[in-house]
């Protein structure tokens, strides 16, 4: 074969052999582009479902959207949150009708209407079965679907409480939903981020050659559309550039080489671009996570990534040198309320920033709650716990909030990863007790989960149990302590008490159990027994004299037991008058709003209501002049410090402050005939305490009422016992 031949040959080859290689780089080239460009799409529509996800769920799982949802849907609230100039928000009944819509338009069709019976059937089919469930998904669902002809991504969630009782479910759910249309809107977003051209939604499907698409299914696996874009082709593009250069390189065997070696650079630079331009959607869908996973107010994590890393980061290779923290700010409710949410706002993020400098880089924090944070400290239980006291110390410190200066403090509950058997809930769960136990016997300060702890835990553990399944109707009875008048010596009154001799675990200190049956929701049980015994016993009290029944804040917030009680004493003969609803000042301040209107209530039926434990909560004079009050019983810590010159200024205010509002004013805890001649001296005239009688059984105080006969008091004349 000559020479020329063998280059005809070799040149035909080359050229044969060249036309594949590029064949196939372009079409490569065109293919990745189009699958780059689809995944960047998807990787969009999954960022707006994460965003739509918290943005619900952040709506719903909400103590003040609990609040008022469950009210009118008048109610101006509900308006102000969710009705805000764009997108569109609907909140429905267990049973999917439509109880508030909110459409830019002005439209405000029933939510049936506007994405189908079928995707609302979807919808509540996919609702969490109770409200225990939903705090434990952390999240709102997402549907995709259609409002009317436009593809939209449907989030709901049930609206429940941040925390405290779990008593809703699906036959009772108010359900937040919101709505983000995929429209032209959205496609031009990502047109303009993608780089892509003539982005469009296909009803049906008929993509023109020189387009690609991907398409969009809806949540139940059916077709809604298909998003279809100009290609992108930058392999053809380099193809019809390199044409005019064909002939020459049919005749230069090393040119033509030498020209594809360089297209083929300049396609692989292509191909890196586009794979950027994913690399970039990919970092914008990270940074949507991180946004989805963090608090919009203080910057810090959210409560969904506390407890996302808190399963990761309990490994054998953190046993005994990792603590879990829980953290909640002591006074910050009565600053929030005296001095407004901007205020109280600024002041978390001061705290926030607080505790984040304090920690530095051995722990990671949260906000998990409206003042309640977390944390994981990279530290083994002692160091986590000066670190914790240090935290304490630094928010003690007073605050200059918007010109004003405040003072809070930090309760903080530890618990240290010591057991390789202990599950990540559980470690939440013991930094609870310890936040608990901190909060109740040394606010300001921190706990770490101990063994006594744990065994506190247990026997609390235990007595709810037995509490759950006891026969409390018959277990359970009413002392009452009297109440004096020292200005007549007579008997005015009493205060119900509960008593609890369990058949397994014998007399149960009153205080423990109230609290208990106050954690687990028995307290309503028990605060009805206390009202029928109240009723009973006035029935045959003398006409003159009065019972006090206390009310739990749980008791207070619950709608259901509010009118179990009023219905009682509806249907009872005595003068509603003598019956005296008793509530402390700590219970008033934890929602003010809800037992003012508890409180009306109450009022509106005539019966009295005191406050209790005046002076060791935080309420201002504001507030108690909103309260539907008619006495004030001052604490007993009062009562028992009257040497302090601090205690007697502030029982001398507050008897001041309650005879210039018309308020009868109520000392407990006096034991002494000094602590009585002082308090006397003072102003006041009602007393309670060991001084005058422990709490009775009932029928002794019966009887104790009719025949005693008022006698005027001289304390000089008496020892002291």
């Amino acid at each position: 074969m000559s020479n020329t031949a063998l280059l005809t040959v070799l040149v035909f080859l080359s050229v044969l052999t060249s036309g594949l290689i590029v064949s196939f780089l372009v079409s490569h080239a065109n293919t990745n582009a189009d699958r780059l460009a689809a995944v960047a799409i998807a990787g969009a529509i999954d960022r707006e479902r994460s965003r739509i996800s918290n943005e619900a769920y952040i709506n719903a799982h909400w103590d003040d959207a609990f609040a008022h949802a469950y009210g009118s849907m008048q109610d101006p609230w509900i308006e102000s949150q969710w009705g805000t100039p764009i997108g569109l928000s609907y909140v429905i009944d267990a049973h999917g009708r439509t109880l508030y819509a909110h459409l830019p338009g002005g439209r405000e069709p029933p939510l049936d209407q506007l994405i189908g019976s079928r995707t609302l059937a979807a919808l509540l089919a996919s609702v969490p079965e109770n409200e225990a469930a939903v705090r434990r998904r952390r999240d709102a669902v997402v549907l995709i679907g259609k409002v009317g002809k436009t593809p939209a991504l449907i989030a709901f969630s049930p609206i429940v409480r941040e925390k405290g009782p779990a008593t809703l479910d699906r036959s009772s759910y108010r359900i937040f939903v919101d709505i983000r249309l995929l429209d032209h809107t959205v496609l031009d977003e990502w047109e303009k981020g993608f780089g892509l051209q003539d982005l469009r939604w296909l009803a049906n499907g008929a993509v023109s050659p020189d387009e690609a698409s991907t398409d969009v299914r809806d949540w139940s696996g059916g077709l809604i559309g298909t998003i279809a874009w100009k290609r992108l082709a930058p392999g053809s593009l380099a193809l019809r550039e390199l044409l005019p250069m064909i002939g020459l390189c049919i005749a230069l065997f090393l040119a033509v080489a030498a020209m594809i070696a360089r297209r083929v650079r300049s396609l692989s630079r292509e191909i890196t671009a586009h794979s950027q331009t994913a690399a970039e959607a990919g970092r914008h869908e990270r940074e949507a996570r991180l946004l989805a996973d963090s608090d919009g107010l203080t910057g810090l994590y959210n409560r969904r990534r506390f407890y996302a890393d808190l399963e990761s980061a309990a490994t054998p290779a953190t046993l005994n040198a990792m603590t879990v923290g829980l953290v909640d700010l002591d006074r910050f409710k009565p600053v929030n309320d005296t001095f407004g949410h901007p205020v109280g706002d600024r002041l978390l993020v001061e705290v926030a920033r607080l505790l984040r400098d304090t920690a530095g880089p051995d722990a990671t924090l949260y906000r998990i709650g409206g003042d309640e944070f977390g944390m994981i400290v990279r530290l083994d239980a002692e160091a986590a716990l000066r670190l914790a006291e240090t935290m304490c110390a630094v928010v003690a410190a007073p605050m200059r909030i918007c010109d004003r200066q405040v003072s809070v403090g930090a309760s903080i509950g530890l618990a240290a990863y010591s057991d390789a058997q202990l599950s990540p809930t559980e470690l939440a769960k013991r930094a609870d007790h310890a936040l608990y136990h901190a909060k109740r016997e040394k606010p300001g300060q921190a706990v770490q989960f101990s063994p006594q702890l744990e065994r506190r835990v247990t026997d609390d553990h235990i007595i709810e149990a037995e509490l759950q399944s006891c026969e409390l109707e018959s277990e359970l009875r009413f002392d009452v302590q009297p109440i004096v008048s020292m200005r007549t010596g007579a008997i005015v009154g009493g205060e119900l008490l509960a008593r609890w001799t369990s058949a397994r675990l014998g007399v149960v200190e009153p205080q423990r159990f109230v609290e208990i049956a106050e954690r687990s929701t028995l307290i309503h049980k028990l605060t009805r027994n206390a009202m029928r015994s109240a009723l009973e016993l006035l029935d045959v009290l003398p006409a003159d004299r009065t019972l006090a029944v206390n009310v739990s804040a749980c008791d207070l917030h619950c709608a259901e037991t509010v009118n179990a009680l009023l219905d009682m004493v509806g249907r009872s003969r005595v003068d509603h008058r003598r019956l005296c609803i008793e509530v402390t000042e700590t219970a008033v301040m934890r929602n003010l709003d809800a037992a003012i209107d508890a409180l009306a209530r109450f009022r509106a039926m005539g019966l009295e209501i005191a406050l209790d434990d005046f002076g060791t909560g935080y309420s201002s004079l504001s507030n108690l002049h909103r309260l539907p009050l008619d006495k004030v019983k001052i604490d007993r810590s009062f009562a028992w410090d009257l040497d302090n010159a601090y205690s007697m200024s502030i029982v001398h205010a507050v008897v001041g402050l309650c005879n210039s509002l018309g308020l009868a004013c109520i000392v407990e805890g006096v034991e002494t005939i000094a602590q009585a001649t002082k308090l006397q001296g003072i102003g006041c005239d009602l007393m309670q305490g060991y001084l005058f009688s422990y709490p009775l059984d009932p029928v002794v105080f019966a009887d104790l009422s009719s025949c005693c006969s008022p006698e005027i008091v001289d304390l000089s004349s008496r020892k002291q016992g």
